[in-house]
């Protein structure tokens, strides 16, 4: 949602004017008005007051996502006044209220705060609530109950049967599209096969529905993609029926191949080096070495680019990096020292699947550099390296 042409993040007490009597911003399936925080207000009722809290963001997260504002009274559902919040410490408040969250199941959805001043100390607090990826999202209160909502028109309502059996479902069958996908374009590539490689997707968990037009933001000037994925790009972005790729004419690097799908999704696919040196053991057999130094340090860089692609684009949604090698079986792994614990070993099948890397906010750079370790760790593990 944009107010003044503003983003969540850069909206202002002045911008905020504009949603007072104005019915285009009445409360609806994404926005919710609330005049104070009622659990800082009913003491008596505290632990009831939280309940309802984390009950109105999991209704958010199982719908479509959306903005509840606190400090904004309401009338007939019109914001009518800016009555803001008292908060002494900030960070304390979000600090309290994200442990709140932690009774939600299975996890807490992506949840972001913004605290706009007005005066007196008193703040509107705005929290944006992203639409889910693992819902049906419940939260258990003591004793046992849970309790399954879900935002419809300007209030939160009981999730109905139905509801909650395809939240389910749509968590089982994104595993399996995951699958799909990263089947069809193996068969792409295994068909013009010359060497050993490894085929790299990072793909958006709303890769089913997404629609990124990438070229016409490429031509607009809103995707730098030699900026975004510096070294693995050598000539101008190519449309395709995907999306985009990154052809070289010249064949002087084609063991390198980036495409950028229109569902959000990015693509390497990178040829293996491979040496051959004598046997320690026995001098005058020859034997292949697989080196993979080069494809991890692209594989960080890749993950990079698409987490700056997807802040360009203002997208947060959960990311599953799915790595694939195919044709190395009975290679040596090198490494550069070759003694005790580090002792090379032999890759021991032709075709390696990677279980997928889930990288929940793709915007946060610190779930990004765990991620990036999670997949570096999990691709030399496959491939039989000992760490």
């Amino acid at each position: 949602m944009r107010i003044n042409n503003k983003e969540f993040r850069e909206w202002t007490a002045d911008d905020l004017q504009v949603l007072l009597k104005n019915d285009a911003y009445r409360e609806n399936n994404f926005i919710e008005y609330k005049v104070n925080f009622a659990s800082l207000i009913d003491k008596n009722h505290r632990k009831e007051k939280q309940a309802e809290f984390r009950n109105d963001v999991c209704s958010f997260a199982n719908a479509d996502g959306g903005y509840i504002f606190y400090g904004i009274g309401e009338t007939f559902g019109v914001a009518s006044i800016l009555m803001g919040i008292s908060i002494p410490n900030i960070d304390r408040f979000e600090l309290d209220r994200r442990n709140e969250l932690q009774a939600i199941r299975p996890t807490v959805p992506e949840v972001d705060f913004s605290f706009i001043s007005l005066q007196d100390d008193k703040y509107v607090v705005v929290l944006h609530i992203q639409r889910g990826m693992y819902k049906p999202y419940i939260t258990e209160e003591p004793e046992g109950q849970f309790h399954f909502y879900i935002r419809h028109g300007n209030k939160k309502q009981a999730m109905s049967y139905t509801e909650i059996r395809n939240g389910f479902l749509n968590a089982a069958m994104l595993s399996e599209d995951i699958k799909i996908f990263r089947k069809e374009r193996l068969e792409e590539h295994i068909t013009e096969m010359k060497k050993p490689f490894a085929l790299v997707q990072v793909i958006p968990a709303t890769f089913r529905s997404d629609y990124v037009p990438v070229y016409n933001m490429y031509r607009e000037g809103k995707l730098n993609f030699d900026a975004l994925f510096n070294g693995m790009i050598y000539d101008r972005a190519v449309p395709n029926v995907d999306g985009v790729y990154f052809p070289d004419y010249s064949k002087q690097r084609d063991f390198e191949k980036l495409q950028i799908f229109n569902n959000g999704t990015v693509e390497l696919k990178i040829d293996f080096e491979i040496r051959e040196q004598n046997s320690r053991s026995q001098q005058l057999k020859t034997e292949r070495y697989l080196i993979t130094f080069d494809f991890l340090d692209e594989l960080k860089k890749l993950i990079q680019g698409t987490s700056q692609m997807h802040q360009k684009l203002g997208r947060s949604t959960a990311m599953y990096v799915c790595v694939t090698i195919v044709g190395c079986k009975d290679l040596w792994n090198y490494t550069v020292n070759a003694y005790g614990a580090n002792t090379p070993t032999k890759v021991d099948r032709n075709q390696i699947v990677c279980t997928p890397i889930e990288i929940r906010n793709i915007q946060d750079d610190e779930q990004v550099r765990e991620g990036i370790e999670n997949c570096i760790r999990m691709t030399k593990y496959s491939l039989g390296i000992r760490l």
